[in-house]
């Protein structure tokens, strides 16, 4: 089976693991990351050592411009506009939106200008179809170009709520989600910079 090349678009936390999946996999390639706010020595840092999920078992280093994982270049660019991102010139057909700006439809069209195929965004999408693991997957339809792969509050909240669902019913409920503060998201309430 061929494997599946991908690029990413910002190289965060839920990018870090993304990646760190793909490498692991025989399914998928990364071919090509881009991130605008962060050096190439750094994203080799972040990746090597992730305080979550601790270091990376593999080679990881910065060579000629590229990201080098176990041999393997990686295309790095450091574009804020997607339509601006080589994707076709690195081989990645289908892209992860990690900024959670290029989420419709629309906007991700951005993404098909260079040379991408399909597009999974990690962030709801106000008009893009929405899959959660064990929830609705065989729903997805492969003719479909964009689909959101949930906000992170979704993906660990509605599984749950499936089972509890569909083992004894659910009338009406109320959950809690304790969510761990985010890079634009103050630790203590405040004004936020966002708004």
């Amino acid at each position: 089976m061929q494997k599946v090349e991908a690029g990413v678009n910002i190289f965060g936390r839920i990018k870090h693991l993304v990646t760190r999946a793909a490498f692991s996999s025989s399914k998928v390639d990364i071919v090509a990351i881009n991130d605008p706010f962060i050096d190439l020595n750094y994203m080799v840092y972040i990746f090597q050592y992730d305080s979550t999920h601790g270091k990376f078992h593999g080679t990881i280093k910065a060579e000629n411009g590229k990201l080098v994982n176990n041999g393997n270049p990686i295309t790095i660019s450091r574009e804020q506009d997607p339509s601006r991102i080589k994707w076709e010139k690195a081989g990645a057909e289908y892209v992860v939106e990690s900024t959670g700006v290029f989420t419709t439809i629309e906007k991700a069209g951005a993404y098909w200008q260079r040379g991408a195929k399909r597009v999974i965004t990690s962030a709801p999408s106000a008009d893009a179809p929405m899959f959660v693991m064990s929830v609705n997957r065989e729903k997805y339809d492969h003719s479909l170009k964009i689909v959101s792969n949930a906000s992170c509050t979704t993906k660990c909240l509605v599984p749950l709520a499936k089972v509890i669902c569909d083992s004894i019913g659910i009338v009406e409920g109320l959950m809690t989600i304790v969510h761990a503060s985010t890079a634009t998201q103050k630790t203590v309430d405040g004004a936020s910079g966002k708004l």
